[in-house]
């Protein structure tokens, strides 16, 4: 006997959809955090980390309902592996925002014209999530639960349905400042590199809170312990983008120790030079290296509060 599903719709606001889009799966649901940097394969979208319960299962296609990691800032590029190789879950579900996770998803889709959307409900509807054995996500951040455990919710939803509300009217972080520079760079006058730079910049600075962004004259970062093809891919499309646009203001200073030949050469043709690894400025990096590059061409990073430019840090919780 096939058990009747029951569906809960709600819509979601700016800030609960860290990467908006349309994506439907069957959920692949976990209560114990996942860490993608070792956790996943992203050549086969294989959950490999022997200690998490899911080990061994495939995560291509599916809904992935697992809560915040506060892993490492290579999350994100793991992330950009398995979009990049067609090997990523179809829409990510979390409890708590994830910038580093966001970050890949965002290069994806700003850069490679590839998305995977991702979310973040609140405890409850986290919880139905987790319940539920489909998720769709669909234009307009209308976001449908349906599953056979979510029957006993019936007596209290009418018609199985949790909200009709309709989707917000204002945007997240409406508050936001930008320069006459940084509109000029998104209306696209300093090339298609630079806007598709500024774009991920800008939203992930939202992602962090920030309300501005701030001049950067040198950008540290390291690309050396995770650029695989799609890491290689991004810097391709940008310096390739590059090329036919003039950079505005001084060139930025990219750290890379230990980097790929071929990822150094296309830092250099943005801009970039080497830095030994005993470098002050290379000890410690402050941004993750996908969000670095997008800085680096565009001379502009998130702003903290006292107006010093954003750590990776915040970003992962």
């Amino acid at each position: 006997m096939t058990r009747r599903l029951e569906s809960l719709s709600f819509y979601l606001s700016a800030n609960e959809c860290l990467v908006e889009g349309e994506g439907s799966g069957v959920v692949m649901a976990s209560s114990t955090p996942l860490g993608l940097w070792g956790g996943v394969d992203p050549s086969r979208g294989e959950i490999i980390d022997p200690h998490h319960p899911l080990c061994g299962e495939s995560l291509v296609g599916r809904a992935l309902v697992v809560p915040h990691d506060q892993g490492s800032d290579i999350g994100g590029a793991v992330l950009l592996e398995a979009i990049y190789a067609g090997q990523a879950p179809a829409l990510i579900v979390l409890d708590r925002a994830d910038g580093i996770i966001a970050l890949g998803a965002i290069v994806a889709e700003e850069v490679l014209s590839l998305s995977v959307p991702i979310v973040v409900l609140d405890a409850a509807r986290f919880a139905l999530a987790q319940s539920a054995r489909l998720i769709t996500l669909h234009r307009g951040r209308q976001l449908v639960l349906s599953g056979p455990h979510l029957a006993g919710l019936a007596n209290v939803i009418a018609g199985g349905e949790l909200g009709h509300e309709q989707p917000p009217a204002t945007a997240a972080n409406d508050g936001f400042a930008l320069s006459p520079r940084d509109r000029r760079c998104l209306d696209g006058e300093n090339g298609p590199a630079a806007r598709a730079a500024m774009r991920v910049v800008l939203r992930m600075a939202r992602l962090q809170g920030a309300c501005e962004l701030v001049d950067v004259a040198r950008v540290a970062f390291d690309g050396y312990r995770y650029a695989g093809p799609a890491g290689l891919a991004v810097a391709e499309r940008l310096a390739g983008w590059e090329k036919a646009a003039d950079r505005p203001g001084p060139v930025d200073t990219v750290a890379t120790p230990e980097a790929s030949k071929r990822l150094l050469e296309l830092c250099q043709r943005l801009g970039g030079s080497p830095v030994s690894t005993a470098a002050p400025s290379a000890r410690h990096p402050p941004w993750p290296w996908l969000l670095g590059l997008c800085i680096a061409v565009t001379g502009r990073a998130p702003a903290l509060a006292d107006g010093r430019p954003g750590s990776g840090l915040p970003f992962s919780g």
